[in-house]
């Protein structure tokens, strides 16, 4: 297994004690949107681009008109650290971030220990790159990235050539 360094779809980031690698796999993203919850990782990306604006520095301030619950904003930021598995050592010298410690962290550092726009700012990042890819990671790797770019145009193309706009008249002609 790879690490998550990796991945144009982690991304680090400062999360109450230290630097953390957070990212979202099969695993983690399952678990997320398990049916029984009623939600999806773009529809709470999408809450929460509604109620962020990017400020100097970078920095995201919250609107106050995001539509997500606290529960998930702090779910989505546990299961990014489990997914990420790296951060600072802890009092035992490691740096892996498995569900215990996790569930620690967001104890300690998520809702309501910290304020909301401050956990929503970490899964809102989380959540940018799951979808979107992580800016610093597609700039370390520009030739992944690239690639990776390039694979979605051939997929897009292929997918646009056999169930977009004018495919029945193509299917027909070969048919004849």
């Amino acid at each position: 297994m790879k690490p998550v360094s990796e991945y144009l779809t982690a991304t680090r980031q400062f999360f109450g004690d230290g630097e953390y690698w957070l990212h979202l796999p099969m695993r983690q993203a399952n678990e997320f949107e398990n049916p029984a919850r009623g939600r999806t990782m773009s529809s709470v990306y999408g809450q929460l681009l509604d109620g962020f604006v990017e400020v100097e520095g970078g920095k995201l301030r919250m609107l106050g008109i995001a539509q997500v619950q606290a529960s998930a904003i702090n779910e989505v930021v546990r299961l990014g650290l489990i997914g990420g598995n790296s951060g600072p050592e802890d009092v035992d010298g490691s740096t892996a971030v498995g569900p215990k410690r996790a569930d620690e962290l967001i104890k300690n550092y998520g809702f309501p220990e910290r304020p909301l726009e401050k956990v929503a700012a970490v899964a809102f990042r989380l959540l940018h790159a799951a979808i979107y890819g992580d800016p610093a990671q597609c700039a370390a790797m520009p030739d992944k990235a690239v690639a990776s770019d390039d694979q979605g145009e051939r997929l897009g193309k292929d997918v646009g050539a056999k169930f977009g706009p004018g495919s029945r008249d193509k299917k027909a002609k070969a048919g004849q």
